[in-house]
């Protein structure tokens, strides 16, 4: 017993030397932080997924976003979804919350203006606590919605409208210019698109066409803060043994 638990111990020690080393360091770390819009990004063709294939050789993405959170209920969880331990690190974060929020009042999910405000920003300073540079923090506004889907009956419905996204989504611009941190006006940028029907799969949640306009948004922001082309060289040009 006592040799297992020596050993146990050696392999234990081991591995926190290998995750502070250099080799472990090589790929940047993205951590994402959101709502179901970000959960369902993991779905194929999902806008966590493009970027997972689009940077697979440069980064290493945790995906946490909590489908029907908004961020007091993500703020109550966060020391547990994101320690702060020396150990437990990421060098770029995405953060998308406000679409849960920003329901009329009355709703279960809705949080005040106020309260969002100093919701997102205790987000944000959480993430500076634990090692990251506000130009490496993207927050997303919530984009707009398609009142017409929402109008048919949509279980995403919840009272949410274009006004009200809107409302938040200033507010999230309003975070990021204090905090110095990068922003995305997703909100305009879906309100642009010259349908927006496409975007929208019930009015809330996106298709495949919503998440391509995500993923390429946020795609600019990490080629500028990634190593371009993979960390490891192709095996082709990797030295032969003799």
């Amino acid at each position: 017993s006592s040799g297992i638990n020596a050993e146990y111990g050696d392999c234990c020690a081991f591995f926190l030397d290998y995750i502070n080393s250099e080799s472990s360091t090589m790929y940047k770390r993205l951590l994402l932080i959101g709502d179901s819009q970000t959960q369902f990004g993991s779905r194929p063709d999902g806008w966590v997924t493009t970027i997972s294939e689009t940077f697979v050789r440069q980064l290493d993405i945790t995906n946490r976003g909590l489908s029907g959170y908004n961020t007091r209920w993500y703020l109550e969880h966060l020391a547990s979804i994101i320690p702060v331990v020396p150990t437990y690190y990421f060098d770029l974060a995405v953060v998308w919350l406000g679409c849960n929020d920003a329901v009329e009042p009355g709703d279960r999910q809705h949080v005040d203006e106020k309260q969002f405000s100093d919701n997102l920003t205790l987000i944000v300073c959480h993430l500076m606590n634990i090692g990251l540079q506000p130009s490496n923090i993207l927050l997303l506004t919530p984009p707009t919605v398609d009142e017409d889907m929402l109008a048919k009956g949509s279980t995403a419905s919840g009272g949410r409208s274009r006004t009200l996204m809107r409302r938040y989504a200033d507010i999230v611009r309003y975070v990021a210019t204090t905090r110095e941190c990068q922003f995305i006006d997703l909100f305009q940028l879906f309100q642009d698109h010259e349908k927006v029907s496409d975007l929208f799969a019930d009015g809330l949640h996106l298709t495949k066409n919503g998440d391509a306009l995500v993923s390429a948004a946020v795609s600019e922001f990490l080629a500028k803060r990634v190593q371009s082309g993979p960390v490891l060289p192709y095996w082709r040009d990797l030295a032969c043994e003799a």
